[in-house]
């Protein structure tokens, strides 16, 4: 139902393209890629695939955010990864033969690419390259997971909170003077965190006190990036 009115994307001009499986093949594999893709533009919120469906696509976000998250039986969300323009998702149950272990939602106006799983089989016999490419894909994210759970363990919650923050600024506004994160809710850090509600409340007051951020209705405006990254412990 997505891709009812498939809306037309070359990825050949793509800006993100450089952070996509698609900049790593050639330019035959390329050609094939966009026109066996279809794409849609979606609002904030709509469900892209739900836990427990079958897998029969590959995914790819080619403009806005998507979230991958899971519902506890109070329905209380913990959200694990947001994925920005150029990332895969959905391949991994496709790879696994699985049903979804997660929801997967769009947040702010998105654009969405996906390949049905006959024509990205198709792409893999075709061009052997892009299976090496996949698994790369799905090493890096394994070792995103386990750096993601150590910060959960260890690191104290400003510091979650910062990391969550800077990974969380807009494509197009990490070289202006002032870096800004759009549509990224309190409920939300404190599901990317863990934290309770009131830690991220207090914790985001803290930093706009500093003049570290500022906040407004529908963004966070980052006033001093040197600071956030010395409390998110990472460099510059």
């Amino acid at each position: 139902m997505i891709f009812k009115n498939n809306k037309k994307i070359d990825c050949l001009k793509c800006i993100f393209q450089k952070n996509c499986v698609f900049n790593d093949l050639d330019l035959k594999t390329k050609i094939e890629w966009n026109s066996l893709k279809r794409a849609a533009s979606c609002e904030n919120g709509h469900l892209i695939y739900k836990e427990g469906e079958k897998p029969t696509d590959i995914f790819i976000v080619c403009g806005g955010r998507v979230k991958i998250f899971t519902t506890d039986s109070k329905g209380q969300q913990m959200i694990t990864w947001i994925h920005h323009p150029g990332k895969t998702f959905g391949h991994i149950s496709l790879f696994a033969e699985n049903d979804y272990r997660c929801n997967a939602e769009c947040m702010g106006k998105t654009i969405i690419s996906a390949i049905d799983q006959k024509s990205f089989r198709y792409l893999l016999d075709s061009y052997p390259k892009l299976y090496m490419l996949f698994l790369k894909s799905i090493s890096a994210d394994i070792c995103v997971m386990e750096l993601n759970l150590k910060d959960t363990a260890y690191k104290p919650a400003k510091v979650k909170i910062a990391n969550t923050l800077l990974k969380s600024i807009s494509f197009k506004s990490k070289d202006t003077t002032y870096p800004t994160i759009y549509g990224l809710k309190r409920t939300e850090i404190a599901e990317i965190t863990g934290l309770a509600l009131e830690t991220v409340v207090r914790a985001l007051a803290a930093m706009e006190k500093n003049k570290i951020i500022k906040r407004e209705a529908k963004y966070i405006k980052i006033l001093n990036l040197a600071k956030l990254h010395k409390i998110s412990d990472t460099h510059l």
